[in-house]
């Protein structure tokens, strides 16, 4: 039969109407239990076409009709029959998700099985079915009775629960309605995310909305686990998959660890823990969130087993990962040469990151710490020739009204071509040397040395220099190329005498070491590229700075 599907409604929409109210079912058959009366049938008929009201259960009811009942959902192939038992509280939730809640398991849609049921024409009408149905006796937390033994897989999901079905189908209107009546949360794993979904943006808008009503309630669901202990909700969104956009799945797990998710609680299995198993699902939101809220230590952390091979670390499992795909893509046997492919694939990119991410996280740092002084220096610039010293009084005169008609002197700050000196000055009161901190540069040596030089440099450019001019540098001959040189805060010793060199060199310099411990060609200088890297040779025992009375001053990077 062919029928409007639910899964295709906005669940955004106030009042989501469905094209048609006819069900629509592919490969299911739905099996009552014996001697059911007609009354029920025609209760349950109604709910899943959606033509009952409130009072119609009641009426139904009153004739005999049991709200109580389950039935079975069947779809069977050759060698088994599958079943999924429902009670009317499930079947009676509006489900935007696809493939809906009731047809999700894997088996069901290897064999073509669909049950997508048609929505209530209101969200009014739906919170009084489920209200009605509550109210004549149908269990709110029991999950049904388990299918007939005949079925070759009873496991909880075959019996889905009505809180979890709400989730699952972002309805929130169900779930509050289940919520304002009696349901359980604790011990449903209703903060979990679903898996096998096929997004839209409205249906993460919704399922947003859904666990941000669900912490409010309770902020304990987030850090409940499953039943079997082995899946909390962040090693959950860990082993979705790549289904949710950056956006959700960012929003989702700072949701979570602000109401006391825990991403290094010890797991059951210690093979599952989040960032070793998004390694292996590739979810690369939620590997890059993760990265950005572990430290090192948790980071570069070895499995105890994994099927990959013992001990490997995030990466490591990553890199397996990337070079079996690209192995399969030449249709090549897996071999010995993995392992080194896998290297080979960490390398390229780490080249990458050296050559494009590092000097943009460089820069972001050092303009996130001087942005605020610059801000202010220009506001100010513009301001302080308005400023007036008090107008003079006489010493016969010394009234309000006298003083208010003495002819004012002119701004001092007029006078002079100083005034953007002096609001540069007053703004290195507000720069932020700790925006250095904030910004992630990779391997700890590296990340040490660039830091460190980022530090020294921005407290020159702030408080040692008389304005941005001075930082960004102006042009000069260099080498016999005229070139712009920025600000020259560093020395290099060589022997008596000592060579001025800025904070791009010392960065190049920091690539071109991490660049040789790993083998690697191809580092990009940037700048200066006549001189080749001549003006960034030096060992950093020989870097430092030249103090205010011309003493070289050592920098301490090693």
């Amino acid at each position: 039969m062919s029928a409007s599907s639910s899964a295709g409604q906005q669940p955004q929409q106030p009042h989501p109407q469905p094209q048609q109210q006819e069900v629509k079912i592919e490969k299911v058959e739905a099996l009552f239990p014996p001697n059911t009366s007609n009354a029920t049938k025609r209760l349950v008929q109604g709910i899943m076409r959606r033509t009952i009201t409130p009072d119609g259960i009641r009426q139904l009811v009153r004739k005999g009709a049991d709200p109580r009942v389950c039935i079975d959902l069947i779809t069977s192939r050759s060698d088994a029959a599958y079943r999924r038992r429902v009670c009317l509280l499930t079947l009676a939730i509006d489900d935007w998700s696809t493939p809906t809640a009731l047809e999700c398991a894997a088996v069901w849609l290897a064999i073509g099985g669909r049950l997508v049921l048609p929505l209530w024409p209101s969200r009014e009408t739906q919170t009084g079915v489920l209200s009605a149905l509550i109210q004549e006796g149908v269990g709110l937390n029991e999950p049904p009775t388990s299918p007939a033994p005949a079925a070759r897989i009873s496991t909880d999901w075959l019996k889905p629960k009505p809180i979890r079905v709400a989730v699952r189908a972002a309805n929130l209107t169900a779930l509050k309605t289940l919520v304002a009546n009696g349901a359980a949360l604790q011990g449903r794993q209703v903060a979990l995310l679903p898996g096998g979904v096929r997004v839209t943006e409205q249906y993460e808008a919704a399922l947003m909305a859904i666990y941000k009503h669900l912490v409010k309630l309770n902020p304990c669901l987030a850090t409940e686990a499953a039943a079997d202990g082995d899946w909390s909700v962040i090693l959950r969104a860990a082993s979705v998959g790549r289904v949710y956009s950056r956006a959700f799945i960012h929003g989702y797990l700072q949701l979570m660890m602000d109401n006391g998710a825990s991403l290094t609680a010890p797991q059951q299995q210690p093979m599952f823990q989040p960032l070793q198993r998004a390694a292996v699902t590739s979810p690369y939101h939620v590997i890059e969130w993760l990265c950005q809220h572990l430290s090192p230590a948790h980071i570069n952390t070895a499995t105890a087993h994994w099927p990959f091979g013992a001990h490997q670390t995030p990466l490591g499992i990553a890199a397996i990962k990337v070079a079996v795909w690209q192995r399969q893509a030449r249709s090549e046997q897996r071999d010995e040469t993995e392992s080194r492919e896998a290297h080979g694939v960490v390398l390229a990119e780490y080249l990458t990151v050296l050559n494009d991410e590092l000097p943009q996280a460089v820069m972001d740092g050092v303009n996130g710490a001087l942005c605020p002084q610059r801000d202010a220096a220009n506001m100010l610039t513009w301001l302080l020739p308005l400023a007036r010293p008090a107008p003079p009084t006489t010493p016969t005169d010394t009234s309000t009204a006298a003083a208010a008609h003495a002819p004012a002197a002119p701004s001092p700050f007029a006078l002079t071509d100083a005034t953007a000196q002096v609001a540069w000055k007053i703004g290195a009161f507000l720069h932020e040397p700790e925006a250095v901190d904030t910004i992630t540069l990779g391997q700890p040596v590296v990340a040490h040395r660039i830091k460190r030089a980022m530090q020294h440099f921005v407290k020159c450019a702030a408080t040692k220099t008389a304005g941005n001019e001075e930082v960004i540098g102006g042009m000069a001959n260099v080498g016999g190329r005229v070139v712009r040189v920025p600000l020259q805060c560093f020395a290099v010793r060589e022997g008596p005498r000592v060579r001025r060199v800025g904070l791009r060199e010392v960065v190049h310099r920091a690539r071109l070491v991490e660049a040789a411990r790993y083998g690697l060609t191809g580092v990009v200088k940037g700048f200066n590229t006549h001189l080749g890297n001549d003006d960034c040779q030096f060992g950093w025992g020989q870097l430092g700075w030249v103090n205010d009375i011309g003493l070289f001053k050592p920098l301490g990077i090693n």
